[in-house]
């Protein structure tokens, strides 16, 4: 009894210290939450992490300490500790906590991790650490890419006081859709504006021009959480006021792939009809406004139209328009989306052929695995296809099926050849070789036929090294026998044409 005393006693004394070293939590620090800024950032771009911190205790954390130190982690790298004086009890009292801009992130995911009270001031007995971090995963994905398209409506006039109509349109570069409700800051020489999109993606206004020289016009966007930044430059461009007129032809080309500079182009002019073909021209300095924009004075009151050929293909063609005295007539040239090919070399679809060449209009490439490299090319026009002509590693020369190729279009071009030892040689040959074996048919008449058949491409000879023979087509008897076999099945294709190879190489049979 006394025992059991004694025991109660001891509990009585034991609970109150008890209650005051585990459950108190007088100053309980809780991390909400945390996140990035910015959350898809630019490349190049800082980034801060965030966090929301609160106070779910009884008492203000200066009660216990004076500095409270915060650590962010990247990747389980420590990038920053920062530090805050305190935190009032209370959610209502939820206060910012913010690194500094710590890291340039890649397209990646990366781990994040936020530690309040990192030294531990706060002693755990008065605030739990089971609240105090936070680890999550964050996802930096790539940046749409945007493009502007700027235009002025009249972009080239005559001299003098000028009306003209600039419009910018911001598009989803891989979608083509447009981009409604963002800023779109436009530069007019030293005046800047802001513009807001509209459900098109556009903006515009209107302007006086009185300008004697070429003006600039730039189209900006900065870009957000989603897409990237973009720009555009256009030029404003007066002629003096002369008796002259101007015929204007420029390059509307979406991928900035081509000019008038870089690449091979030949214009032919034709006035009123295509009888009178009066220029043909290579554009060069002297006829280029800029890289993208051809200049020829034209005498006026005559209907223009012009043959555009881009290295050595008619590639556009303009429509017939009235030039009339004083002014410009302007023609664009749009560059299609190019198509993306390739060529596969085999023989009878399974057996791929190293080592040929391919050549286009534009394009060499050789063979590995039977394949050329991925190429892009502009897409046929006016209904002309592309014919490549194929060297094989035995120097034979062959040329591909004509192949049309559309906008955007990816594909491969089949070219198919036959195998030497499987040479598809016709079965009135082997009738002949039958024939020649049992002497119903003289040399002559069986060479003519072998010569006919290499000549027409029927049978593929390897390349061999042609002797000096007198051609009196006096034909080793063994090369009888091999016809005789092969006629009847005794040995196979490649057998044979080694033997046709042998009179070729003796000067027996001549190949011209």
């Amino acid at each position: 009894m006394i025992n059991l005393v004694v025991l109660c006693l001891m509990v009585l004394v034991l609970v109150p210290t008890a209650y005051v070293y585990a459950a108190p939590r007088d100053a309980e620090l809780v991390l909400e939450n945390i996140i990035i800024e910015p959350t898809n950032p630019k490349k190049g771009e800082f980034v801060t992490i965030t966090g929301f911190v609160y106070n779910a205790g009884l008492k203000h954390t200066n009660s216990f300490t004076s500095i409270i130190t915060i650590a962010y982690f990247v990747d389980g790298k420590l990038l920053d500790i920062t530090e805050i004086d305190g935190v009032k009890p209370g959610l209502s009292n939820k206060i910012e906590i913010s690194s500094s801009p710590i890291w340039k992130p890649e397209t990646r995911s990366y781990e994040i991790k936020v530690i309040v009270d990192y030294h531990d001031t706060i002693q755990d007995q008065y605030d739990s650490p089971d609240d105090n971090s936070i680890e999550k995963t964050f996802f930096i994905e790539s940046l749409k890419p945007t493009k502007i398209l700027l235009d002025a409506s009249p972009q080239y006039f005559i001299q003098g006081t000028e009306t003209t109509k600039i419009t910018a349109s911001l598009l989803d570069s891989d979608s083509n859709d447009p981009l409604n409700n963002q800023k779109i800051i436009l530069s007019l020489g030293d005046n800047r504006s802001t513009l807001i999109t509209d459900k098109d993606g556009k903006v515009s206004f209107s302007n006086m021009f009185n300008l004697s020289s070429p003006f600039k016009i730039e189209a900006y966007f900065d870009g957000d959480a989603q897409y990237s930044s973009s720009n555009s430059l256009l030029m404003l461009y007066p002629f003096q006021k002369e008796p002259t007129s101007n015929f204007i032809m420029k390059i509307l080309d979406l991928r900035n792939q081509y000019t008038f500079e870089d690449n091979r182009f030949e214009i032919l002019i034709f006035q009123d009809s295509y009888s009178n073909l009066i220029k043909k021209i290579q554009p060069d300095s002297t006829t280029l406004l800029d890289p993208k924009t051809f200049l020829i004075s034209l005498p006026p009151e005559h209907h223009y139209f012009a043959e555009i050929y881009l290295d050595g293909r008619l590639f556009f063609v303009t429509d017939r328009d009235l030039l009339q005295a004083d002014n410009v007539l302007m023609k664009e040239l749009r560059i299609p989306e190019p198509a993306t090919i390739r060529f596969k070399v085999a023989i009878d679809e399974n057996q791929p052929v190293n080592g040929a060449v391919v050549k286009t209009w534009i394009y060499s490439d050789s063979t590995e695995d039977g394949f050329t490299d991925w190429i892009t090319i502009l897409p046929t026009t006016y209904g002309n296809p592309y014919i490549a002509e194929i060297t094989l590693p035995d120097q034979r020369i062959l040329k591909s099926d004509p192949f049309l190729l559309f906008s955007g279009e990816q594909k491969t071009i089949d070219i198919m050849i036959n195998d030497i030892s499987r040479s598809n040689i016709p079965s009135w040959i082997k009738n002949n070789a039958e024939w020649w074996a049992a002497d119903q048919i003289d040399d002559n008449s069986f060479v003519q036929g072998i010569q006919f058949l290499i000549k027409e491409g029927i049978m593929h000879i390897p390349s061999t090294v042609q002797g000096s023979g007198n051609n009196t087509n006096e034909i080793p008897s063994w090369i009888k026998n091999n016809a005789e076999w092969w006629a009847a099945d005794q040995i196979d294709d490649n057998s044979f044409v080694q033997g046709i190879q042998y009179l070729i190489k003796e000067g027996i049979m001549k190949i011209s």
